[in-house]
């Protein structure tokens, strides 16, 4: 009888072929084993996989009976086990990181409901403050739990029972040493709350809720996680899809207390906006929210506001001369009544206050004609300001000749000097046969970037009226804008999204679609605080902005891909079943998006 001899060097299972024909090589079925060749040979052999062992890692905090696991995700880069678990017993939703050295810790904490007593009384006038022990922590180190945004459910005097319903919620927490003051809001439309004069008194039971963050459900299973380096994507079909990177969060491996938020800078630093002793909207670290999770960021819904000027850095904007006296020992001429050498120094007094800086460039002449134009060919000398003292109404200067006319002479000489009028020699004017507009978006700390803002207005400022028959059209039609400022493009920091780190300033030409970022503004730059538009009646002004870009100049930083003009906004679904990465790209299936219009 023949020896049969079947390998299973493809590695291969096919359950297609009838079990009679399976072809050398494959197998039809196999459970638990695993086939290991060697590298100098093709000889494998059989072996069983090992199975599965129970986790015997526990971490400080308490699982109630109720916990259940409702997804779980390998990161077999790392080495690492996540598992998503809903406690809806002790109102706390986690993200557990499980590693090879039998180590299990929370690296997501959600803390949506906590139970407080108050330990201070408040009556009278004081019906929007309530007070709860700090547990004997310093400011720095809030345990309770309790945040601003959370909605407050209780009893208070006399007799008011306030619900979910009343919309009263946490505005801000001031630290007193042994006790936080907490303040209230009603954000009802009916006022309810501060109809009457209620009452926070010592020893009465309060609920305060939060909005959910990670918001499991026992019953609701999470069916998509993927692991990107540091961040977690995860979808469950019940709430839009989030991520999350775990580099920017701070959990006590207790599992106790809520996880923060971290937001740095490209420094390291983390971005500061809270005052001392308090804790409000503008903390960093801020406690974890839904918005600091989801896909989708926010993009700005305003274009950026402009302000225009035909002179350089807006200066002399209506163009009138400054009245000039030169020294009676010059008069810029020798005494020969030669004009003196280009280079030559000489000292003036301006009678007229101009607004000079050191460094520029002036137009001189002995009449005054200039009637506003600053596109000057008629002058006599252009001089360097080295010195520039002002005093009152007049000032003193130290000028260099750069340039001086050959027919000088038939000057007036007389014992105060002769009188000469100046004006701000202007550069060449930006944008000259362009209609350029602006935009921006905002830059997230993980480096995703928004969708853009709506460009401005077109960035034009035509010349005078200027229409020649023999040409056929309007010569005065061409850009004469020397500076610009865009601003308007840092919302208050109640509504900027807290991990927004810089605003990218793009512009592009009416002709093209090239989209080109004239500069990145990061947090704390000056551009980033200055004030905009409501600084200036000239220009339109978008309620509590700030952020001021002074252009001078047609230089760009770089190309942006030409599809980011496509991006009106991120098509994410509202919510999706199913997740995974494809091309790089996450994907999602099995979703839904748009809203029914009633």
């Amino acid at each position: 009888m023949s020896e049969l001899k079947h390998g299973f060097g493809a590695a291969k299972m096919n359950k297609d072929a009838d079990e009679r024909t399976v072809p050398n090589g494959e197998y039809r079925e196999a459970l638990n084993v695993q086939i290991v060749t060697s590298d100098g040979s093709n000889v494998g052999t059989l072996q069983t996989l090992l199975g599965n062992s129970k986790i015997n890692s526990s971490f400080q905090g308490t699982l109630s009976s109720q916990a259940k696991c409702v997804g779980s995700v390998a990161n077999e880069a790392n080495n690492k086990i996540y598992y998503f678990v809903s406690d809806n017993e002790n109102y706390t939703d986690y993200i557990f990181e499980y590693t090879i050295d039998d180590s299990l810790i929370p690296i997501v904490v959600d803390k949506y409901r906590v139970d407080v007593t108050t330990s201070l009384n408040y009556g009278g006038n004081n019906n929007r403050i309530f007070a709860i022990s700090t547990q004997g922590q310093p400011v720095s180190n809030n345990i309770t739990n309790v945040r601003p945004g959370m909605s407050v459910v209780g009893n208070f005097l006399p007799n008011t029972n306030v619900t979910l319903a009343n919309k009263i919620k946490i505005i801000l927490m001031k630290y007193l040493g042994s006790d936080w003051e907490v303040y209230m809001d009603d954000f009802s439309d009916t006022n309810i709350f501060f109809g009457s004069s209620l009452s926070a008194i010592a020893g009465v039971g309060l609920t305060l809720h939060s909005d959910r963050v990670l918001n499991f459900d026992n019953a609701n299973l999470v069916t998509g996680i993927n692991v990107i380096d540091e961040t977690i994507y995860w979808t469950d079909g019940n709430s839009e899809p989030k991520k999350i990177n775990i580099n920017n969060l701070q959990t006590d491996q207790s599992g106790l207390y809520h996880t923060k938020f971290l937001v740095k800078d490209n420094y390291n630093n983390l971005i500061t906006y809270a005052s001392a002793n308090t804790i409000d909207f503008r903390e960093n670290p801020d406690y974890l929210k839904e918005e600091h999770l989801t896909v989708i960021k926010k993009s700005p819904l305003h274009p950026p506001t402009l302000l225009f000027s035909n002179t350089s850095d807006f200066r002399f904007n209506n163009g009138s001369a400054s009245v000039l006296t030169s020294s009676m020992d010059t008069n810029f001429v020798d005494f020969n009544d030669d004009p003196l050498e280009i280079g030559s120094v000489v000292n003036v007094t301006f009678t007229t206050l101009p607004n000079y800086k050191v460094g520029d460039k002036i137009l001189l002449r002995r009449y005054n004609d200039f009637e506003g134009s600053l596109e000057i060919n008629d002058y006599e000398i252009i001089v360097e300001l080295l010195e520039f003292v002002p005093g009152g109404n007049s000032a003193t200067a130290k000028l260099k000749i750069n340039f001086i006319a050959g027919d000088l002479p038939g000057h007036v000489v007389t014992n105060q000097g002769e009188t000469f009028y100046s004006i701000l020699k202007q550069e060449k004017p930006l944008y000259e046969f362009k209609f350029p507009r602006f935009a921006y978006r905002y830059k997230y700390q993980d480096d995703q970037y928004s969708c853009y803002s709506p460009f401005s207005e077109p960035a034009f400022l035509p010349g005078g009226f200027n229409y020649k028959p023999k040409d056929g059209y309007n010569m005065g039609m061409v850009n004469t804008l020397r500076s610009l400022y865009v601003m308007d493009f840092v919302p208050d920091q109640d509504t900027l999204p807290r991990d927004v780190v810089a605003v990218d300033i793009v512009y592009k030409e009416s002709n093209s679609n090239n989209v080109y970022v004239v500069q990145t503004i990061e947090h704390g730059d000056s551009e980033w605080t200055a004030r905009g538009s409501d600084v200036n009646t000239n220009a339109g002004n978008y309620a509590r902005t700030k952020g001021a870009l002074l252009i001078t100049s047609e230089m760009v930083k770089a190309a942006v891909a030409s599809n980011q003009l496509l991006r009106p906004w991120d098509n994410v679904p509202r919510t999706a079943k199913a997740q995974d990465m494809v091309g790089n790209r996450i994907v999602y299936a099995n979703y839904k998006q748009n809203y029914n219009l009633n």
